[in-house]
Formats: structure tokens, sequence, C-alpha cells
């Protein structure tokens, strides 16, 4: 069973990238949505968070207001470092854990994708046997995420510039997939890496 950390920007197209993988008969980890049953209502973690940041970061319904801790950790880099200080080593633990079923199983998937926005920020790059980081030109990764989380540009460049940098993460990367321009060429690339991945294990992808 082959680990594969995948990673990038906000906006770079990651979860994109991770569909396309899982079509071709990847298994995917979502650290997102890990994170997000992690931190339901009557959950530990979210009291944790609770406790740290306050209850105005709870809804109506005792649901975690996302958008609004969303827009202080992007805008305070030490409630972002608190915030990560709760979550990380909880998310960690959860995929560990899953991945460790995954190999225990009768019939363990040859290759299982972890798509982990802040896999390297968090320290998780060792526990990866490869990492593959998707990158785009800062105009379309601005222009992406401001229209995805329907936020101004100015905004969307805050949340870029608290992110580790794209050149860094290229550095510390095995495979690199440019998600600039038409997802065409990104699926050529992702299939050029996938298929490579598998003919080192002795398979190859389903054509079906």
């Amino acid at each position: 069973m082959k680990v594969i950390g995948l990673t990038g920007s906000a906006g770079a197209g990651k979860t994109n990238v991770a569909r396309h993988l899982k079509s071709l008969g990847a298994e995917v980890i979502e650290a997102d949505a890990v994170a997000k049953q992690l931190t339901e209502p009557g959950q530990p973690l979210l009291n944790k968070i609770i406790e740290q940041f306050g209850p105005e970061y709870l809804l109506p319904d005792g649901s975690l207001n996302r958008v609004a801790l969303r827009r202080l950790i992007f805008s305070d880099s030490a409630a972002r470092n608190r915030l990560n200080a709760l979550t990380h080593p909880e998310i960690a633990a959860v995929i560990t854990g899953t991945l460790q079923e995954l190999r225990q199983s009768p019939e363990p998937p040859m290759v299982v994708v972890v798509e982990a926005p802040l896999l390297l920020e968090a320290g998780q790059a060792d526990k990866m046997d490869e990492i593959w980081v998707v990158i785009a030109d800062k105009d379309a990764i601005v222009r992406r995420l401001a229209a995805r989380d329907r936020i101004p540009p100015e905004q969307a460049q805050s949340i870029i510039a608290a992110q580790m940098p794209q050149e860094e993460k290229i550095r510390r990367s095995d495979c690199v997939i440019d998600n600039s321009g038409g997802f065409n060429h990104t699926r050529e690339q992702i299939e050029f890496f996938y298929k490579k991945l598998l003919e080192e294990q002795g398979g190859g992808i389903d054509q079906e």
C-alpha cells in the first residue's frame, strides 16, 4: 500500500485532483472532512475550541461558526497557531488510525491519498510515502478562492499569504501537478504520475 500526501495552497485545486485519483481507483482520506467530523456538536474537540476562543464562535444550533473562525485565523497568526495546536494532533491521530486499518484489511488498496491542505505545516510529511503538490499561478488561485468562498480578492490574498509559499511546497514534494490551466491538462499529469506509481507496484490503471 502506497500512501500519497496530496497538498497545495487553498484554491490550487486539490479537491478536483483527489476526486480524479479516486476515480482511478485510489482510496482518498480528506483531512478537512475529518476536521469537520471532529468539530460536530458534542465532540470533545469542539468543546476545546470554544473554551479557547469563546462562545461567540458557536452558532445558535450549537455548531461551530466556521466562517467567523476562519476570518479570525487568517487575520491573526497567534490565533491560527492556537487553533492548529488544538486540531492538528487530533486530525493526524484519526488519519493514522484509518491508514492502519487499511493496511490491516484483507485487501489493502494499492494507493491511499491523504488530501491535506496543511500536510507539510502540520509536520505529517514523514508519514507519507510520497508528497504530491498541486500548484497554480497566483492570479488563478485568488480568482478561484474568491469565487469558492464568496470573499473579496483582498481576503483571498491574505489567506494565501498565511500559508506556506508554493515554492517551498514544491521543494519538499516528489511530484508537482500544475493546475493553472484547463483540467484536461491537469488530468494528463495526474494519470501520468498515477500510472507510474502503479507500475512501480506491479499494477495498472483500470480502464473501465
